[in-house]
């Protein structure tokens, strides 16, 4: 986010407080309460909304050198990305063109070619079968016959996006759309990755994302962690396009009411949220970035879901204080989301099955909350028709 950016929002945001005002939707928001339940919806939503359009995966920074690789399962199509000896990324199905097999496990750095740990079939880096295994087995049979079924895959910006879908393509004006200038003031292709927890909860995927589009419940949920951190009930939402921008001030930045506007640092004093339709959260926290990701855990788990969250800094820690440091926020981060707002979602979703309400009602204080469902419906109807 460049500076006069942020001066413009650190302006509307310290008018918010000084008026105790938030952004505010044109109505309240009816959403069907089946959308958590119904796995009509859910297949609907793999078909429409995840099957058809590249998804974030990552940042460059995981993949620094030639041979560094990275496997993915979360979409349910087993992703293989790895760098190559020009620098470039490939992406791949995960799957050997002989027997099936992984190729790939979690994440780390090959040297020479990737092996098939089953019969031992070789394919280089950009995918391209090296051996068939064993000799004289495959008579009239050529190795550029069994390639690696290759994904698209861009670098942007530090991120880095993946079509599930052999063949599908990536818009690279697409991808971050309204927020690309933004996202590449951040300088993410410079950050190093320092951990990564993956949970599997028993909610919706859309709960998770529902978590961070509001900080009402801050003053009740939260008092023994964030409270004290952010200035609850005050927000400051904008759509862009299908994705969007939440910014929830920390208490910090009453500070810039005594500052002059050149010197004012709103990624300081605030946690922004954005979403990057449909199940990625970047969330920027004064001197780091989380990375949200989230999927159906299954073609039949409605109610259930698979969580990634990664921690991404500035640069890799070099003593055990600045280790300490991102450990904190990584504790912090774990006791407020997984055992504050997720031990709350586990009894949402009983809530959801229960029949007591056909509709979750979104006030006029929720914006974001009502721009995502909005965006979900809008790609599922314009998929249909």
């Amino acid at each position: 986010m460049d500076h006069p950016t942020q001066v413009s929002l650190s302006r509307t945001l310290l008018a918010m407080i000084e008026q105790r005002q938030t952004s505010m939707a044109n109505d309240i928001f009816l959403n069907p309460v089946e959308s958590y339940t119904s796995l009509d919806q859910q297949r609907r939503e793999q078909q429409h909304v995840f099957g058809s359009r590249p998804l974030m995966i990552g940042l460059g920074g995981q993949l620094a050198y030639p041979g560094d690789f990275l496997t993915d399962d979360l979409s349910g199509v087993p992703v293989l990305v790895v760098r190559d000896n020009n620098g470039s990324l490939n992406a791949f199905i995960n799957v050997c063109r002989h027997r099936g097999a992984r190729l790939l496990n979690g994440s780390g750095n090959i040297a020479g070619a990737m092996i098939c740990p089953y019969h031992g079939w070789a394919y280089g880096l950009d995918g391209q079968l090296q051996r068939l295994n064993p000799p004289g087995s495959f008579e009239g049979l050529s190795c550029t016959e069994r390639n690696l079924t290759r994904l698209s895959v861009l670098e942007q910006h530090g991120l880095i996006w993946v079509h599930p879908t052999p063949g599908g393509q990536i818009d690279e004006a697409q991808t971050l759309g309204l927020l690309t200038h933004e996202v590449q003031c951040f300088g993410f292709q410079h950050y190093s990755h320092y951990q990564t927890r993956r949970l599997r909860r028993r909610f919706n995927w859309k709960v998770v994302v529902d978590t961070f589009l509001e900080n009402w419940h801050f003053s009740t949920l939260h008092r023994q962690t964030v409270l004290p951190i952010f200035l609850p009930g005050i927000s400051h939402f904008e759509g862009c396009g299908q994705h969007l921008r939440l910014i929830m001030p920390r208490r910090s930045i009453v500070e810039l009411f005594d500052q002059p506007e050149e010197q004012w640092d709103l990624l300081r004093h605030s946690a922004i949220m954005y979403v990057l339709f449909p199940n990625t959260l970047l969330v920027w926290q004064g001197d780091h970035l989380e990375v949200w990701r989230v999927f159906a855990a299954g073609p039949r788990c409605v109610d259930q879901c698979l969580i990634e969250v990664s921690l991404h800094v500035p640069a890799a820690p070099t003593s055990a204080k600045e280790k300490t440091h991102w450990d904190k926020n990584m504790i912090l981060l774990m006791d407020t989301v997984d055992g504050e707002d997720f031990q709350l979602a586990k009894y949402l979703q009983k809530g959801y099955a229960s029949h007591a309400q056909q509709y979750l009602t979104f006030g006029r204080n929720e914006p974001a909350l009502q721009h995502f469902h909005r965006a979900i419906r809008a790609a599922i109807d314009e998929g249909e028709n």
